[in-house]
């Protein structure tokens, strides 16, 4: 256990851009079923109403993000200092697994297992699924898939309706080289019958996969496999549109106004179709003037979601 606002016995400024003296944070490992070891970190909130601190919130990073940076870390520490336990984690989705090789998006329901294992270990048994992006999709899958009793809620940011087709329509736009279908046509060549063997698994370049021009920036790396499982065309745990009408639970969904990668009208389109499935209540919320990481805006974005946590804390 560690408080974080002290090294070496003597108090610090806040390095988080936020005051972290009343929460103490525990660094945790998870371990999955197919042997993989993630890190991830539990803050624990000092002070707060008992029924925010019987209510555990598990944060799924984005693509390429991490349980240590970026919105994870952001909201982990505005939901503690409000008087939730909350756990950040790191899946085979994070940093550079898709180019390593790792990232098979279909395994993440073993990542997510091994994380909500730490949180029963330590006695919770009302626990919410809280992803962002990347990990909105990731959290509405396994709660469709899985349907843990003790999950009482998923809560998702910037949540796109299709990973594969936001891709699709961000490298047309772009003029992505190749293109989508041509790449479909490489994975086919390359790992067909057996799209999960490593055997023939490579690393491969898109040039304008993400801007105009020719820098590192506007550019993407992949592996076959990686993309296949998360960006393929038979990828339907890749597509919330597809797999939200199985959500069991109550949904929240946060979306980012000016949201440079998921349309505005995503948003509604996963209300509708939850709402038409299985689940028993949606909270659609838009946090105005926020780009698609919430830049400036984390003080409205916490908002929203405590304001939701605090209707799962009370049922």
């Amino acid at each position: 256990m560690a408080r974080i606002s002290h090294r070496g016995g003597r108090v610090r400024r806040p390095a988080f851009g936020a005051d972290d003296r009343g929460m103490a944070v525990e660094l945790v490992v998870s371990e999955t079923e197919d042997g993989k070891r993630w890190d991830g970190m539990v803050f624990l909130p000092r002070e707060g109403m008992d029924r925010r601190r019987r209510l555990a919130v598990l944060v799924l990073h984005g693509s390429l993000g991490n349980y240590v940076s970026g919105v994870p870390r952001r909201l982990a520490f505005g939901l503690s200092s409000a008087g939730f336990t909350v756990m950040t984690t790191n899946t085979r989705m994070a940093n550079y697994g898709v180019i390593f090789g790792g990232g098979l998006m279909h395994r993440t329901p073993l990542d997510i297992d091994a994380a909500l294992a730490v949180l029963r270990r330590r006695g919770f048994r009302r626990i919410v699924l809280l992803g962002f992006s990347l990990g909105a999709t990731m959290v509405t899958h396994y709660q469709a898939l899985r349907q843990p009793l003790d999950v009482v809620g998923v809560c998702t940011l910037a949540h796109p309706a299709s990973l594969p087709s936001a891709l699709r329509l961000r490298w047309s736009h772009f003029g992505a080289e190749p293109g989508y279908e041509e790449v479909v046509e490489h994975v086919h060549v390359r790992l067909a019958p057996d799209y999960e063997s490593e055997k023939n698994d490579r690393i491969f370049l898109v040039r304008r996969g993400r801007g105009f021009g020719d820098r590192p920036l506007d550019g993407e790396i992949w592996t076959y496999r990686s993309w296949w499982f998360s960006r393929g065309p038979r990828a339907p745990h890749a597509e919330s549109r597809l797999r939200v009408g199985g959500v069991t639970v109550p949904l929240a969904l946060i979306q980012a106004g000016d949201d440079e990668l998921v349309h505005t009208s995503e948003g509604g389109e996963l209300e509708a179709l939850a709402r038409q499935g299985d689940c028993p209540s949606v909270f659609l919320h838009t946090v105005l003037g926020a780009d698609h990481v919430f830049t400036g805006l984390d003080a409205e974005m916490t908002e929203a979601v405590i304001s939701w946590l605090d209707q799962r804390a009370a049922d």
